[in-house]
């Protein structure tokens, strides 16, 4: 009986290590758009997609960001200047996505800057596989503190988990 279990779960993960493998094809042809890439996430995810060979949009906040993400990558990469606070900056950012892309539809990542580790490659890695893979999973947890906080909070009522996130969070101080 035991043996049986052993083995099923082994041709589980066996699939599974296939199915995550296979990537999807013609990454020189696709795009890909990212906000926030003058430091951080937005930053080492835009490196490491240009050396996977996809077609990096990548929006910075400031010229000085944008010069230096330039530097660093191939010509592939193209950046725009983006102020997502800014109606109009918004609107010629997305007309500038559009003069590149044309019809064709795009992934788009939004990153914002919270985590408690301090290795960013684990959250941007799992970012490149659910835009590459051909089967991506439903959920990741990068790091053991999502896999052993924040996705078990996850299935959690809400109520537990606001009441945690309370608990937990210092105080503000109070307003003049």
């Amino acid at each position: 009986m035991w043996l049986y279990l052993v083995v099923l779960v082994g041709l589980y993960y066996l699939l599974r290590w296939y199915r995550e493998r296979q990537v999807v094809s013609h990454l020189r042809d696709k795009f890909v758009f990212i906000t926030g890439c003058d430091s951080g996430f937005g930053n080492l995810l835009a490196r490491q997609l240009d050396l996977r060979g996809l077609r990096v949009l990548a929006a910075c906040l400031t010229e000085k960001g944008a010069e230096q993400l330039r530097n660093q990558t191939s010509d592939r990469l193209q950046t725009v200047i983006l102020d997502v606070t800014k109606t109009d900056s918004v609107a010629a950012a997305t007309e500038w996505v559009k003069e590149r892309v044309g019809d064709r539809v795009m992934k788009s990542v939004d990153l914002l800057e919270t985590t408690s580790c301090q290795d960013l490659s684990l959250v941007t890695n799992c970012m490149e596989h659910a835009l590459t893979a051909c089967h991506p999973r439903t959920r990741y947890s990068p790091g053991w503190d999502a896999k052993f906080i924040y996705l078990p909070m996850s299935y959690l009522p809400s109520f537990l988990v606001d009441l945690m996130v309370y608990w937990r969070n210092p105080r503000p101080a109070k307003a003049l």
